[in-house]
């Protein structure tokens, strides 16, 4: 079924260079999310109908969801791009969802323009590819959250409507959502799948949007408009540079169509470098691979291009480091530990940006984060982007990886501190505490010789690990594509795998 879904970066022709406006955002449906400023209002233009033409003025009703009047005012139109007259709606406070009405003065026979379930809050793009847009079923009733709303470009689709943000967000194309619902339907049959296509009930899987909506804005009250824009392929596919034939440009069309500017994006992306990339080379089979070991100047390109491509040049950006991978070729661990330490450093040269670990989290095949786990990871990314969206509340970290020192030498062994920050309350694990190894530096062997680990209840953020040997050798935490890790702290906040360390 993923082989599938990443056939359509090969089936689409993605749409080229838009540059950002700076223009207001067309109001011009319902459901429309309008991104904030800074002063927490919300600004957009309708443009005049031809019914409405003659109109000197037009009357502008806002009222909230139980009815109660948010604004009343008049407004005179402007000529905009040179060219339509355009009604400005300036002031709107964050909140909603809204219903805008708008009336020609003077024209008692025109029909007014009437928009519904209209938000002000925040605006972001969800990118990556299939462990983004999701590969497990939705497992239970999810209620529509009327402060959540979505553009839906239905993964390849040029054109896109806004609808309410009930999962799933990233939603399948009617040639390939019979594999989506295989996929999670053994034994559905033809009929029933002509009947579910039939009756355009969306079609796709669970990604980690809707929870991580739900929770921040359960804890700021900012409504959310998301962009769904993942699709299966390398980071190559995000390359500003090559935007008129990738998905960057994609992308771009559709945060322009939205009003040019966004709050922030959210991203799960590596696999398929970790997979098929080189580590020194371009590669093109299965896609365009730039080498895995610029991955983090590749995603600190990226980013910054976007920062200024959607006019915010301190655009929060919450990523996530890898999953696990069971059933690839050995020899292709190297690829897993690279990416996921490339990812891992990406804060330290990317400004306002964080690394989410989902190496701990549970999957549904060899290779996809399962339902509960996207829970985890939605929240995950929800803790850290609360400062951002809140006024008031305190900068936070992920936990980062700081140093590891020798401490002192016991009969038999050597304890080794390894130290976090980033830790709330403290480092805890489900069972024996595990995912530490060793190798050797001359030749990269293996040594499973930590035969201990233990948390050191003086420093909750310390981990104290046991070795009968430790000189000339690296740490690793995580390593390997399956590796077998439960380190997280008290607000489940994951360890990030790491690696090599040297010991010194």
């Amino acid at each position: 079924m993923q082989q599938k879904l990443m056939a359509m970066t090969a089936f689409v022709t993605l749409c080229g260079h838009a540059p950002a406006s700076v223009n207001l955002p067309h109001l011009k449906e319902d459901y429309q999310v309008i991104q904030r400023d800074a002063h927490d209002q919300g600004a957009c233009v309708v443009h005049v109908p031809a019914g409405m033409a003659r109109a000197a003025s037009f009357r502008i009703r806002v009222v909230d969801k139980d009815g109660q009047r948010v604004r009343a005012s008049e407004a005179t139109p402007k000529a905009r791009d040179g060219k339509a007259r355009a009604i400005p709606l300036e002031g709107l406070p964050v909140g909603g969802p809204y219903t805008i009405t708008i009336s020609a003065k003077g024209l008692a026979a025109a029909k007014p323009l009437v928009f519904k379930h209209i938000l002000v809050g925040d605006l972001w793009l969800l990118g990556g590819q299939s462990n983004m847009f999701g590969a497990d079923a939705i497992k239970e009733e999810l209620p529509t959250l009327p402060y959540l709303n979505m553009l839906n470009p239905v993964h390849i689709q040029t054109e896109a409507h806004w609808c309410s943000g009930t999962p799933p967000i990233h939603r399948i194309p009617d040639v390939f959502a019979p594999y989506t619902l295989r996929f999670h339907q053994p034994g559905i049959t033809e009929d029933q799948i002509k009947k579910i296509l039939a009756a355009k009930t969306p079609v796709g899987s669970i990604d980690c949007s809707y929870f991580f909506a739900r929770k921040l804005y359960g804890e700021s009250k900012v409504p959310i408009g998301l962009i769904p824009c993942a699709m299966g392929g390398a980071l190559a596919m995000w390359d500003p540079k090559e935007r008129d034939k990738n998905r960057y440009g994609f992308v771009e069309r559709h945060i322009k169509s939205a009003g040019g500017r966004i709050k922030g994006i959210l991203f799960f992306q590596g696999e398929q470098d970790a997979i098929f990339g080189d580590e020194r080379q371009t590669v093109t089979k299965p896609s365009l691979i730039y080498p895995i070991r610029t991955y983090a100047q590749q995603f600190k390109t990226f980013i910054e291009e976007a920062r200024k491509d959607f006019q915010n040049p301190e655009m929060p950006v919450i990523f996530a480091q890898i999953c696990r991978h069971h059933g690839g070729k050995k020899d292709r661990d190297i690829g897993w530990e690279i990416i996921r330490e490339e990812q891992r450093l990406i804060p330290e040269i990317l400004p306002h940006s964080h690394c989410v670990p989902s190496v701990d989290l549970g999957l549904v095949d060899g290779l996809h984060i399962d339902y509960d786990s996207m829970k985890r990871v939605g929240e995950r990314m929800a803790y850290l982007t609360l400062p951002y969206v809140k006024k008031g509340v305190a900068k936070r970290s992920e936990i980062k990886f700081t140093s590891v020192r020798f401490a002192k030498d016991l009969p038999f062994r050597s304890l080794l501190h390894v130290e976090f920050s980033g830790v709330t309350g403290k480092l805890r694990a489900l069972g024996k505490p595990t995912g530490f190894s060793l190798r050797r530096k001359t030749d990269g062997e293996a040594l499973d010789w930590i035969f201990k680990v233990d948390f050191d209840p003086a420093r909750p953020n310390r981990v104290v690990l046991s070795t009968p040997q430790w000189k000339g050798m690296h740490l690793y935490y995580g390593a390997g594509s399956a590796p077998n890790v439960n380190l997280v702290d008290e607000n489940d906040m994951a360890v990030p795998a790491f690696g090599p360390i040297e010991l010194k």
